[in-house]
């Protein structure tokens, strides 16, 4: 199992700005609704995470309306609400081939904290 890289608050703040970070929240769409989401992220709930990786690209952009990772992008970011599912999340998608993936461990809580939320 690879190491898990995290990235900054600063780095997502950046990346989903500019469009360069594909943000996959993990979270539940009722905690979407509750707490928020940040704005530039795709809701993939971590109960469907390992099917929605493995869809064909076409199905995963009807179904989630946005391009499908690549297994070799090195721009996808996971996270959660607190940075626990996203980490169960991780080696999910690493053991599908998504071996460059990265964790913002914040979650919402901690993006919430500094910035506004859609």
């Amino acid at each position: 199992m690879q190491t898990a890289v995290e990235v900054a608050l600063s780095e997502l703040k950046e990346g989903l700005a500019s469009g360069e970070l594909q943000v996959i929240d993990v979270r539940r769409a009722e905690e979407l609704q509750a707490d928020g989401r940040m704005i530039g992220s795709t809701n993939i709930p971590l109960d469907e995470l390992e099917a929605a990786l493995q869809m064909s690209d076409d199905a995963f952009r009807d179904q989630y309306g946005v391009k499908k990772p690549q297994k070799e992008d090195q721009n996808i970011v996971l996270t959660c609400r607190s940075g626990r599912r996203t980490k169960l999340a991780l080696p999910i998608a690493q053991r599908l081939g998504y071996t460059r993936a990265k964790i913002y461990a914040g979650g919402i809580i901690e993006w919430k904290k500094h910035h506004g939320v859609d």
